[in-house]
């Protein structure tokens, strides 16, 4: 005779019931909140306050509860704590924060055994990795795919395939993108979930515009719906952002502007930044430079914060290969019995060696990235004096929205890779050369005027005209717009200021722009 499971207490139900039923999983979490399970009822809560779109909540309510977890025996709600708080950190722009608690997590879930917290660590651990090792990434988030299904686990498999079909879009594979989007919409509840559904209708409208299907109209009207008048700031931020990639200027303006505000409610949220670079291009093509100027501001403001929580996760993970170096040792001397142990450290020690990889380097051209521009720039700026100055020039690739709306995302890549080739290509020993966003360049030059780096500049756009872009494909033309300054003639009054240096051939460029493109502009 078969003994049938136990029943289920009133919190692992909710927990169960979070994702499909959450007004049920309110309505027992409720009783249970300010009682003894406290901390596992104020786990779910806190979920459930994040998908209504109340982030600052959600992380209180949270780091309550797990402050309490942490008194008590390793638990699988302790994991989950970790997982829910790792998740809201990094939508509240705190790398350093969260990957500190992924790492936890990890520990707690190689600690405790259980396999729903072990296949979202993996699945986890993917996300973390998707821009520094795509496609170790995409085996591990497939492998979490394969649990999530063995378990039965519906939302972990709309998750995946959600994630799955990030990788497509960024690959322009626009049919693996649709049959991951509609893996992902079979989730029966769906409708419950706006915060996923508004990212895989986001995907599909994208896939459908690129494959030039009608069908495209369907993701477009449900993704207007969220923008209007959803209740949950994220869901109307990721609709809106959806809609804006697909617009005209004018469109974008009107699309990102309350977007901006909405996020702005939520603290320095992940999609701040992009919001504002979006705005800064969109004011530029409609002719309006002082609005593009201040959201180009704003953005670099927000990414040098970013950047500087990103200094702090570096510190932190320098700390972190030290135990790991420590453990490894333990389990070499015992690796018969703990190969599993070894195997999780090896992947840890990974991720965090490239942690410190992307502290410097930009993923898609290979260039330094902007955090590592700035460390050097301030440096290289404080050394500067009049005689021996710092030249940089700012790189824009001009009408490159037109480049991606004409013939994708995936040609705008390469074009910025090869246009990365060709800046390396002129550059001279002792240049920095940086991505410093979207589709802008740097070059930094010591003891150099701007007449010096606009003569560089000059061999560059040389080379840009001469480059067979018609190889890539016939109709394509790409070309320059720089402005170039150098601290001797830009820095206010005392020592020589980096920021204001960076303005000035932000100004110039804006110059070069106005004066009609593939222009260079190196003097006031």
């Amino acid at each position: 005779m078969n003994t049938p499971p136990p029943a289920l207490s009133p919190l692992d139900t909710a927990w169960d019931a979070r994702d499909a039923q959450p007004s049920l999983a309110r309505a027992l979490v409720q009783p249970e909140l300010g009682g003894p399970d406290d901390p596992q009822a104020g786990v779910i809560a806190g979920y459930l306050l994040w998908r209504d779109g109340a982030l600052p909540d959600a992380v209180e309510r949270v780091t309550l509860s797990l402050n309490r977890l942490r008194l008590e025996p390793p638990s699988v709600w302790l994991g989950r704590g970790l997982n829910i708080l790792a998740a809201l950190q990094s939508q509240l722009n705190r790398p350093d924060l969260a990957v500190s608690l992924y790492q936890e997590q990890v520990d707690l879930a190689r600690h405790i055994r259980d396999p729903e917290l072990s296949a979202t660590a993996l699945h986890d651990l993917g996300v973390e990795l998707r821009f520094s090792d795509p496609e170790r990434a995409r085996q591990h988030i497939t492998e979490a795919l394969l649990i999530f299904q063995g378990m039965n686990y519906a939302h972990g498999v709309a998750v995946a395939h959600t994630n799955l079909a990030d990788f497509a879009q960024r690959a322009g594979d626009h049919h693996v993108t649709l049959h991951h989007t509609a893996q992902a919409m079979a989730f029966p509840f769906m409708d419950q979930q706006p915060t996923l559904e508004v990212e895989v209708q986001a995907a599909r409208l994208h896939a459908l515009s690129a494959l030039n299907d009608p069908a495209a109209a369907e993701p477009r009207a449900r993704l207007e719906h969220f923008g209007r008048s959803h209740t949950n700031p994220e869901v109307q931020i990721t609709a809106r952002l959806a809609l804006a990639r697909h617009a005209p200027p004018a469109q974008i303006v009107a699309l990102l502007t309350p977007a901006v505000d909405t996020a702005r409610r939520l603290g320095e949220h992940v999609n701040l930044p992009v919001l504002h670079e979006e705005l800064s291009a969109a004011h530029a093509a409609l002719g309006d430079h002082a609005a593009a100027l201040h959201h180009l501001s704003e953005t670099l403001r927000l990414e040098r914060s970013r950047h500087a929580a990103e200094r702090r996760q570096n510190l932190q993970s320098f700390e972190v290969l030290h135990r790991i170096q420590a453990l490894q040792d333990i389990a070499e001397q015992e690796r018969h019995r703990n190969d599993e142990l070894n195997v999780h450290l090896q992947e840890l020690r990974a991720l965090n060696r490239r942690i410190r990889e992307l502290g410097r380097t930009d993923h898609l051209t290979q260039l330094t990235n902007r955090e590592h521009l700035f460390h050097e720039g301030e440096r290289l700026a404080a050394a500067s004096t009049p005689q021996r100055p710092l030249a940089a020039a700012i790189i824009d690739i001009d009408h490159f929205k037109r480049i991606n709306d004409t013939w994708g995302h995936q040609l705008g890549d390469t074009v910025l890779q090869h246009t990365a080739q060709l800046i390396r290509s002129v550059a001279r020993p002792g240049d920095v050369t940086a991505r410093y966003g979207g589709e802008e360049f740097t070059i930094l030059r010591p003891d150099a005027t701007a007449a010096d780096l606009a003569q560089t500049c000059q061999e560059l756009q040389r080379r840009m005209h001469a480059h067979p872009w018609q190889d890539i494909i016939p109709d394509l033309r790409v070309t320059l717009s720089i402005g170039v300054a150098d601290t001797a003639h830009s820095a206010p009054p005392g020592p020589p200021d980096f920021d204001a240096l960076v303005g000035e051939a932000d100004r110039r460029l804006y110059a070069a722009k106005n004066a009609g493109r593939d222009h260079i502009r190196a003097e006031a």
